[in-house]
């Protein structure tokens, strides 16, 4: 059952309150206005000179394709379109038109270059032994086995990028072990469960995995109410800048076949747009990739109750002057009886940071257990009860002895992001299929020779550990649907990549949130 499911068939919470979600989650979420008011993201305090905002004189009116999002997976999807292209010849072009005057892909942001999910998520690359079980009854060995092995790969690869493209210590991105914590004995013998089956499903993958009981607990966790701990390898950077780095290296490398343009939202799409109107309208001809996430239901409303937002909230705190600097060795999951939080440590640079607990959650602990939550398009508020639990549970948890004074502000920085939620946890990744669309005058999406709509969204709060490969895998197939794809790269994702993931005309049919309390889907 999807997390929403479960929040939304709680008895516990009134009809009305549940219902309201429900409608929130099927409005419009409209799109990012750069004139509405936000909270500050600490990721965001450094913006990035090259990128942050990139307005041309003029827009083309043609590109191979144009992105509609600037954050990890728009970046992901860039990046592969314009390594996995097989490169044009010049005397195959129009002879009207130069090759510099066609970009191979257009990003279109509504802000300011990611200031969206991606620049206000916790930097955590991490994947718990909580799912596997779930994958297992729900899809099969098989299919469980797969989806692991497709998020666990995250972390090689996103470091592996990070490095390739000398920006590794820019967005320190670092190799950590993760630390899930587990505060009642209830939820420890759970996990326990959930690890031994994993570890006997997946024993290599697994093998640096491994559980604490309250009595061989390292002293050095410094979880003195701990009842269990799991261990296992994970990931953290700073996203903003991984992403700002990388389109830095699209941009150098890739000319003006790459055309990032912020400020620029999109507001509509036809089939057939008018070459008359306002001044500030912007016509394309090209496939278009939805990267909006939480805002996708807007330009693709038949999406609508598959994918919806959900507020989430961040902060940036100081540490006490008791604790370790251990940003660079270890990360953290603390979960309870509902909800959990997750922590990473910046690593100490004089600078750029100054050991900062990046500290998100607090979902549960929201007003009707972050119910008020569901369906939030926006990022200009805070939920005070998050503020709360935020503000004070590292002291609790870690033992004020091991934490001791705080010196200057407790909390640097606190903030809201919208993450896409997907109905059945999957995140949803291909063509669309021209039922999801309804352009006007669209009436099939084979007649679009330019290869129609595609999507990758509802990352359900684990980004991370999806977007990019989500990524390189819509960037594969949208070329070679165009017969554009490098021979040396296959066209084949069916090896890595879970179908559980792709958009299809029975999944768009069968899975959605029930719109109205007491219904099934």
């Amino acid at each position: 059952m999807s997390f929403a499911r479960i929040i939304l068939d709680n008895p516990a919470v009134a009809v009305q309150d549940r219902q309201e979600a429900i409608d929130r989650i099927y409005s419009d979420p409209g799109y990012p206005d750069a004139a509405a008011k936000t909270t500050e993201s600490f990721w965001l305090q450094q913006p990035d000179p090259n990128v942050h905002q990139v307005q041309s004189s003029g827009l083309p009116s043609t590109a191979d394709t144009v992105i509609i999002g600037s954050g990890i997976t728009g970046t992901s999807i860039a990046l592969s379109l314009l390594q996995f292209r097989e490169n044009e010849k010049q005397d195959e072009m129009d002879s009207n038109i130069s090759m510099s005057a066609i970009p191979a892909v257009v990003m279109l942001e509504s802000r300011n270059t990611c200031s969206g999910a991606t620049g206000r998520n916790g930097g955590h690359i991490l994947e718990t032994a909580e799912e596997y079980v779930y994958y297992e009854e729900t899809y099969g060995v098989k299919a469980a086995k797969k989806i692991l092995r497709f998020r666990l790969s995250h972390l090689q690869i996103m470091l592996d990028v990070a490095k390739q493209l000398g920006i590794e210590s820019e967005c320190q991105a670092r190799k950590v072990r993760f630390l899930s914590v587990y505060l009642d004995q209830e939820t420890w013998a759970v996990a326990k469960a959930h690890l031994k089956c994993l570890k006997e499903a997946m024993p290599e993958e697994t093998k640096e995995w491994a559980g604490y009981d309250r009595e061989n607990m390292p002293i050095e966790f410094k979880l003195p109410t701990a009842a269990g701990v799991i261990s296992g390898p994970a990931g953290a950077l700073w996203p903003y800048k991984l992403v700002t780095g990388i389109l830095n290296h699209v941009r150098r490398k890739f000319g003006d076949n790459f055309r990032l343009e912020t400020k620029t939202p999109v507001t509509k799409i036809e089939r057939n747009p008018s070459a008359q109107g306002s001044s500030d309208q912007y016509s394309v001809t090209t496939p278009r990739v939805h990267c909006t996430n939480a805002h996708v239901s807007h330009l693709v409303p038949c999406l609508r109750g598959r994918v919806y937002p959900v507020r989430g909230q961040m902060s940036a705190q100081t540490p006490g002057e008791k604790f370790p600097a251990y940003g660079e060795k270890y990360s953290w999951q603390f979960n309870y009886a509902k909800g959990f939080d997750y922590l990473t440590q910046l690593p100490e640079s004089s600078n750029v940071s100054c050991g900062e607990m990046m500290f998100g959650g607090g979902f549960a602990q929201g007003e009707h257990g972050g119910l008020r939550d569901m369906g939030v398009a926006t990022d200009g508020d805070m939920s005070v009860y998050t503020d709360i639990h935020l503000s004070g549970a590292l002291s609790a948890v870690f033992g004020r002895e091991n934490w001791g004074v705080v010196p200057g502000p407790s909390v640097k920085s606190m903030w809201t992001g919208t993450m896409g939620f997907s109905s059945d946890g999957m995140p949803w990744v291909g063509r669309l299929p021209a039922s999801t669309t309804q352009r006007e005058g669209e009436k099939s999406q084979d007649e679009l020779p330019e290869g129609g709509e595609w999507v990758s969204a509802g990352f359900s709060g684990e980004g991370m550990v999806n977007a990019w490969l989500c990524g390189e895998a819509l960037a594969i197939t949208l070329l070679a649907h165009d017969n554009k794809l490098k021979s040396s790269i296959s066209p084949d994702i069916s090896s890595w990549f879970p179908e559980q993931l792709l958009v299809t005309e029975e999944r768009i049919k069968s899975s959605f949130i029930p719109q109205y309390t007491g219904e099934s889907s």
